[in-house]
């Protein structure tokens, strides 16, 4: 892998052309050197194609019809090029130098499958400005992670059947495959949390955590996976990480003071 290995940033969008300025401000922000980004519009009716098509050159701009952000996000997989993959979803935002620290981690540890920095949760206050509403913690969320395309062969894609929860899928699949997961103590995800959130107001079963679980024991009882698998030195907990529970921790901290 090269200095600048070619990252590719995936990003599904349904209906969601207002976070788009500050989304793909937010990837030029990163002053990457060498990504691909590639915008796939899950049937959006908001006049996404004509924003993303008089975009920069390096987005590349895919339209599907409607079938949820798991089928999006492997569209994207399928027609990206770099050797590693990064996800940003289109209403969240990165710290500037995410991609570059966790390329360099990369870089450095050849034996890891991917990198994961902090994240915090963001809202919008009456003022119109963006607050911190949580302090930085570590969970499954894409966008803090960079990964190897590696992860992706070996593990599969995500489960389009899921309409929730597919990454925690895909993580849970990668522990018990032995990829390994190096944790960068910098924040990397600026998670924005807001009404329209595909997750709000969802309960664990809503979400399909419990049946991710099931899937999990089905495959443990078949033999298709060692209880702890022989290349990781962590537990599952301390690969999945925790959450933030209520998703606002009441601080009130500008995100951009």
């Amino acid at each position: 892998m090269s200095a600048h290995s070619l990252i590719s940033v995936i990003a599904p969008a349904f209906n969601a052309t207002a976070f788009y300025d500050a989304w793909l401000g937010s990837i030029q922000c990163q002053r990457y050197p060498n990504l691909e980004v590639v915008l796939v519009d899950d049937g959006s009716t908001d006049g996404l194609r004509e924003r993303a098509q008089s975009g920069p050159s390096f987005l590349r701009y895919l339209r599907q019809e409607n079938r949820g952000p798991a089928a999006a996000r492997n569209a994207a997989i399928a027609a990206s090029t770099g050797d590693l993959i990064a996800f940003l979803d289109i209403d969240d935002l990165w710290e500037p130098g995410h991609l570059n620290r966790l390329a360099s981690a990369l870089q450095a540890e050849p034996d890891f499958h991917m990198a994961q920095g902090l994240i915090r949760n963001f809202l919008h206050g009456d003022d119109g400005r963006a607050y911190f509403c949580s302090l930085p913690y570590r969970f499954i969320n894409l966008g803090s992670f960079v990964f190897r395309r590696q992860v992706f062969d070996e593990c599969g894609v995500f489960e389009e059947g899921m309409r929730f929860a597919e990454d925690f899928d895909l993580i849970v699949r990668c522990w018990e495959r032995g990829m390994r997961k190096l944790d960068i103590d910098e924040l990397s995800l600026l998670y924005h949390r807001h009404e329209a959130n595909m997750t709000s107001g969802k309960s664990v079963i809503e979400m399909g955590v419990v049946a991710i679980y099931k899937r999990h024991l089905d495959r443990l009882r078949a033999g298709k996976v060692k209880p702890m698998p022989e290349r990781l030195e962590v537990g599952y907990s301390e690969y999945i990480g925790r959450s933030v529970w209520p998703f606002d921790e009441g601080i009130r901290e500008p995100v951009c003071p």
